[in-house]
């Protein structure tokens, strides 16, 4: 899907928004770590994990290309309960030009096709543009949740 999109110069530029291929794993993995992502290379985020991934039905990841070229990046999945949008990322180079926003828009919609009517995000807390982006796009900040987790590894 074709996207019209508004550069710094007031530009239209049209980019791409397309499911991410095995082929484009080492393109997106260099966004998330362009983007200053928490990468985990040697586990989850490692390029079979991803593969498998890909071939998941509840599992997106979506990239946005200019002129061929991959310049961002989302990876959508749900519980069939809770949609959830991770490694939101642009490429450094490719910021504040609408990029970002129109690949939430994009997961919206995919998890709303499947069903799904809650999206939720974590974000760290001193991620502030990401922040402004999930609330520029009518996402609540709830203060009081507080998030646990339990790896096997640290690179899970």
């Amino acid at each position: 899907m074709s996207l019209p999109l508004k550069s710094l110069e007031g530009l239209i530029l049209l980019m791409n928004i397309r499911q991410a291929t095995a082929e484009d794993l080492k393109e997106v993995i260099a966004i998330w770590r362009a983007a200053s992502l928490p990468n985990k290379p040697k586990g989850r985020d490692h390029p079979f994990q991803l593969k498998k991934q890909l071939l998941q039905e509840n599992f997106w990841l979506l990239v946005m290309e200019d002129k061929g070229q991959i310049v961002g990046t989302v990876m959508v999945t749900h519980d069939s309960r809770k949609g959830w949008i991770n490694r939101l990322a642009v490429h450094p180079d490719h910021q504040h030009k609408g990029i970002a926003l129109k690949l939430l828009e994009e997961s919206e919609k995919i998890l709303l096709a499947a069903g799904i009517e809650v999206y939720a995000a974590l974000i760290e807390s001193g991620n502030n543009p990401s922040r402004k982006l999930f609330e520029k796009a009518g996402y609540t900040f709830h203060e009081k949740i507080v998030y646990y987790s339990k790896r096997l590894s640290q690179d899970s």
